[in-house]
């Protein structure tokens, strides 16, 4: 399990890697655009600039007031004063190299942005997800206690793709914070509803305790 959770976390962080490589700063303004168009159309106009203040609150929060974004520019990109003090050197990269750089940073900071939106829109939904769970999980665990009391036995493969499903699902979630594609506002609930469904399979089919 263990071995399984790096492997992921290493193709989500190849991902992030990726699209900061390839992925070109217009795309991810493009992507920005449509994906706030969707959530204005799902959410509201009030709504959804209620979710890009608090996305923005949290980035500057977390890499602008700290100066983790300004150190990340300074450390690849040298400012006016260390090129003058560079003698020989004052144009090396000037007009291609580094605005490249610069434009790869953009990307990645913007893609960060989008992940901690996407995130905060997540979180809308993290009520829904208590009231939709818990009758899946009474209703798992009823039948799990109605199968202890017959002749019913638990299915090992059921409860096994079903701890599966769910956890591909949280993974799924994972990905797509970084995805250089528009991810629609209602993805969320139809993410909750298959969890739920799963846990309800995982609870009814769970082995029988003697």
């Amino acid at each position: 399990m263990t071995r399984n959770l790096l492997f992921s976390l290493m193709l989500w962080l190849l991902e992030v890697i990726l699209v900061a490589s390839f992925v070109s700063d217009r795309w991810t303004r493009e992507l920005q655009r449509a994906e706030d168009q969707m959530m204005i159309g799902y959410f509201g106009a009030d709504k959804e600039s209620q979710i890009t203040h608090t996305a923005q609150r949290w980035f500057d929060r977390l890499f602008v007031t700290t100066g983790i974004r300004e150190s990340v520019f300074r450390y690849f990109i040298p400012t006016e004063r260390e090129r003058q003090m560079s003698k020989g050197f004052e144009d090396v990269g000037r007009t291609d190299l580094f605005p490249f750089i610069e434009s790869r940073l953009n990307v990645l900071w913007d893609t960060i942005f989008q992940m901690i939106k996407r995130l905060t829109t997540a979180c809308i939904w993290l009520p829904y997800l208590a009231t939709s769970l818990l009758p899946f999980v009474v209703d798992g665990l009823v039948r799990r206690k109605i199968s202890q009391t017959n002749f019913d036995y638990p299915s090992p493969m059921a409860h096994r793709y079903s701890l599966y499903l769910i956890l591909g699902a949280l993974y799924l979630l994972l990905v797509s914070l970084t995805l250089p594609f528009p991810i629609p506002p209602q993805a969320v609930p139809v993410g909750v509803f298959v969890v739920a469904y799963a846990v309800n399979v995982l609870l009814a089919n769970t082995q029988k305790r003697v």
